[in-house]
């Protein structure tokens, strides 16, 4: 009953967590639910509602959604309001908003990662080998990298199975991943060129490390194919030849490239050949397959990402099955297969509260008393009397009582 969740205890605040569901509750005892989860387990909450009575949990929810056919009241309450029947939409926006979150973690972590690698790379050049590379060429790099990333907004991206939040430091280390492999790879390509991937360029120990515009041309030549070919790891969260970009996307960023070949073949002084160029591309090739382990070999072993993803493709076709016909009159298509179907889905619930509830390794009642018995799920212990006395009272048989069964059944288990 709903007056289970008035007084503020450490029992009543488990059993709203651990309960399925409350009858006979004041707008208020709503509200307590939502507060209680909140500060207790620290958890998001949402709510959905149609009525006056259903505002206040509505407001203190973090994600109030208000059905089609609500109360104003209800409306101006609520953080969402469907426009359409039933909860389809819920889903739909939690699909939708989870992709945005993957846009932008993939837009930030490129980002980032090519500016370490312009760091990296150049500072070492600079500092190491004394080479010295003309302002124009990152100019160009940083102009060609800003105007074909525009697409990724539209980007084709997949929602995570579970909710991300946005952290400095996941964040900072996966683009550090990605942008130390880049500068490692680029720091190969710049002392193999005198092994033949460029023509002209001496040995190192005869003609020290190469500074001429020739070999700038293709130091940058190969920093901006790396680098535009970077964001097909970035936005993948499985290996990129599995995960499809957009088609703006990628036509964008095959201009970039041909854009940047053909200013090294045609436009440059000391130019590049179109030999060089096929040698450029094909390192870069591979580099992209190496970094794109390396992103694979990091969350492996940093647990990013590890929930996966959701199979939307999988859900609608699972939905197609279990469709109700159009004519209600009309029996529906496998009926058995589809009960089998809606119990299946039951108890997965069911089992996943199950798991949940094992899986928190401390219990509140251990944090907050130092027992580190658990709280049954089958009892819970209710509030002390005049007298002092303790109570039991029985969880599995509350949603067959009325207030006053409930008070007589309490001196029962004294």
């Amino acid at each position: 009953p709903g007056e289970m969740t008035r007084e503020a205890s450490h029992t009543r605040d488990e059993l709203i967590y651990e309960s399925g569901g409350f009858a006979q509750v004041l707008p208020r005892d709503k509200r307590e639910c939502v507060l209680a989860l909140q500060r207790s387990y620290g958890v998001v909450v949402g709510m959905t509602g149609d009525g006056v009575n259903d505002a206040p949990a509505l407001s203190a929810a973090q994600c109030g959604i208000a059905v089609d056919d609500a109360t104003d009241a209800a409306k101006n309450a609520a953080a969402m309001i469907l426009t359409t029947e039933g909860l389809s939409a819920v889903f739909g926006a939690v699909v939708e908003s989870r992709k945005i979150f993957a846009r932008l973690f993939s837009y930030v972590s490129y980002r980032m990662a090519t500016t370490i690698q312009i760091l990296i790379y150049l500072s070492v050049l600079v500092y190491a080998f004394d080479c010295c590379l003309d302002p124009l060429y990152v100019i160009l790099l940083a102009l060609l990298n800003d105007v074909t990333l525009l697409p990724i907004a539209e980007d084709r991206q997949t929602a995570s199975a579970e909710p991300e939040h946005a952290n400095i430091g996941v964040v900072l280390g996966f683009s550090l991943c990605l942008g130390a492999m880049q500068s490692l790879a680029s720091l190969v390509f710049y002392l193999s060129m005198d092994k033949g991937l460029i023509d002209g360029i001496a040995p190192h120990d005869e003609a020290g490390y190469p500074r001429s515009v020739h070999a700038q041309n293709a130091i940058w030549l190969q920093v901006s194919i790396a680098a535009e070919f970077l964001i097909f790891a970035a936005r993948a969260p499985g290996l990129f030849f599995l995960s499809k970009p957009s088609n703006e996307l990628l036509v964008s960023t095959t201009l970039g490239n041909i854009v940047a070949t053909l200013l090294a073949i045609y436009a440059f002084a000391d130019p590049l050949s179109w030999s060089e160029v096929g040698t450029i591309w094909l390192y870069d090739i591979i580099v992209l397959f190496v970094v794109d382990f390396t992103k694979m070999l990091y969350k492996l072993i940093s647990n990013h990402g590890g929930a996966g993803i959701i199979d939307e493709a999988a859900i609608e076709e699972e939905n197609m099955k279990m469709r109700k016909p159009a004519d209600e009159s009309e029996p529906v298509v496998e009926f058995a297969q589809t009960v089998e179907k809606h119990r299946a889905s039951v108890r997965m619930i069911a089992e996943g509260a199950q798991a949940k509830s094992r899986k928190s390794g401390l219990s509140k009642s251990f944090i907050a008393t130092g027992n580190t018995s658990r709280v049954s799920q089958k009892s819970f212990r209710a509030p002390s009397g005049a007298a002092g006395a303790k109570k039991s009272i029985k969880v599995d048989s509350l949603h067959k009582m009325t207030p006053g069964t409930a008070a007589r059944l309490s001196t029962v288990y004294k």
